[in-house]
C-alpha cells in the first residue's frame, strides 16, 4: 500500500529520504526538487567559497582547468546534456548538439575538452578546443559505450572506460599521438571504472568490485607493447572498508576516494622501486556529495585543485521547501 508521495530520493546512504523506528514510526522528507553548488572545502571539510551560481539544472561531473579558476561541467538544460564552462559568475555553453554531450576530460594545459556524445551512437569520443568555435573533433567511434576517464600528464594517452555486454566496463587507452589504435588495459569479468592517471603517469588507480563490492586499487600504467610480464599481475588495493571515485593528489602522495556514505577518505601513498606501498585510509570530512559515494554507476562529482582544495558538487537542502513530515498508526490491524 502507498503511504507517501513525492518522498525524496538520495543516493546516499546516510542521506536517505526515508527513515522507519522499531516502533513503525516513519519520517520521511518531502521531495523540493534538486539543486547542487560547486562548493570549495580544504582538506578540514571547511568551506572555503563556491563557484557560480546554485544550479537546478542537474549540475554534474566538475573538472579543474589547471589554474583551479575555472571548471568544465555537464548542464541539462530543457532535458539536454551538454558541457558547460563556469568561470566565477560567468557559465558559457561550450557544446550545442541537440544529443547527449557529457562526462568531460580536460588535457593537462586545459586547453581541450574529451567527452561522450551520443550523436553518433551508444556513446563516442570527441574532442572539443575550449574558447573556440571549431568543430568537435571525433577521436573515437564504436558500437560499444565509452567514457572518458583520465588524460595522462605529458598528454599522450586517455584513459576510457568501454562497457562490453560479456566483460562489463573495462578500461581501455586510446593513444593521442601516433597510432591512435586504443588498447587494453584492464579487462576482466567485474566492473573496472573510474581509472586515473598519477600525477607523474606511472600509475592507474581504479575502482573494482571484484572482491563483491567496490575497492580502490592502483596498478602499474604501460604504454603498447611495453607490459612487463614480470609485473603484470601487480595491483595494490588502497580501501579497505569499501570505496570508489579515486583521485590523486598533486605531488602524487596520497589518494582520495569516497567511501559508501559519502565521506573524503585519504590514504598515504610511497613509491619503493616498482613497488607502491598505501598507508592506512582516514576519514577528511563527511561531504553532502551529489550521487552519493557508492558506485551506482555515475563518474566522479568532485576534484581536487593543485592546491589541496576540493570542489564538490554538494547537495543543497532547503529545509523549508522540503520538510520532514510523520507517519503514525500506518500498519493495518493484524490478527494473531
Amino acid at each position: 500500500m502507498t503511504l507517501a508521495d513525492g518522498v525524496a530520493l538520495s543516493f546516499r546512504r546516510n542521506r536517505s529520504g526515508v527513515s522507519v523506528a522499531s516502533t513503525g514510526l516513519i519520517a520521511y522528507r518531502a521531495d523540493g526538487g534538486s539543486r547542487r553548488q560547486l562548493t570549495w572545502f580544504d582538506r578540514s571539510g571547511s568551506v572555503l567559497g563556491t563557484l557560480g551560481e546554485p544550479d537546478g539544472f542537474n549540475l554534474a561531473d566538475p573538472r579543474l582547468t589547471p589554474d583551479g579558476r575555472r571548471a568544465v561541467v555537464t548542464r541539462t538544460v530543457d532535458g539536454n546534456p551538454d558541457l558547460w564552462l563556469l568561470d566565477g559568475s560567468r557559465t558559457t555553453r561550450i557544446t550545442f548538439d541537440p544529443a547527449r554531450d557529457d562526462f568531460a576530460q580536460l588535457s593537462p594545459d586545459g586547453t581541450v575538452a574529451v567527452f561522450r556524445s551520443g550523436r553518433t551512437g551508444a556513446g563516442d569520443l570527441y574532442a572539443k578546443l575550449l574558447g573556440r568555435t571549431d568543430p568537435e573533433e571525433l577521436l573515437l567511434h564504436s558500437d560499444e559505450l565509452k567514457v572518458p576517464m583520465s588524460w595522462s600528464p605529458d598528454g599522450r594517452f586517455l584513459m576510457y572506460l568501454r562497457f562490453d555486454p560479456v566483460t562489463n566496463a573495462d578500461l581501455w587507452v586510446l593513444p593521442m599521438q601516433g597510432d591512435r589504435t586504443p588498447y587494453v588495459f584492464l579487462r576482466t569479468p567485474f566492473r573496472e571504472a573510474l581509472g586515473v592517471f598519477s600525477p607523474d603517469g606511472r600509475w592507474v588507480a581504479y575502482h573494482s568490485n571484484e572482491s563483491g563490492r567496490p575497492e580502490v586499487y592502483v596498478r602499474p600504467f604501460f604504454e603498447p607493447g611495453q607490459h612487463d610480464a614480470a609485473t603484470a599481475g601487480d595491483q595494490w588495493q588502497i580501501s579497505t572498508d569499501s570505496g570508489a571515485f579515486p583521485k590523486w593528489r598533486a605531488d602524487g602522495q596520497e589518494l582520495y576516494y569516497l567511501d559508501p556514505s559519502g565521506a573524503m577518505m585519504a590514504v598515504p601513498i610511497s613509491v619503493t622501486g616498482n613497488k607502491l606501498v598505501p598507508g592506512t585510509p582516514h576519514m577528511l570530512f563527511r561531504t553532502r556529495i551529489a550521487r552519493g559515494g557508492r558506485d551506482v554507476q555515475q563518474n566522479i562529482q568532485y576534484d581536487v585543485a593543485a592546491d589541496g582544495r576540493f570542489l564538490i558538487d554538494t547537495e543543497l537542502v532547503d529545509d523549508a521547501a522540503t520538510p520532514i513530515t510523520l507517519i503514525q498508526n500506518w500498519r493495518p490491524d493484524t490478527k494473531d
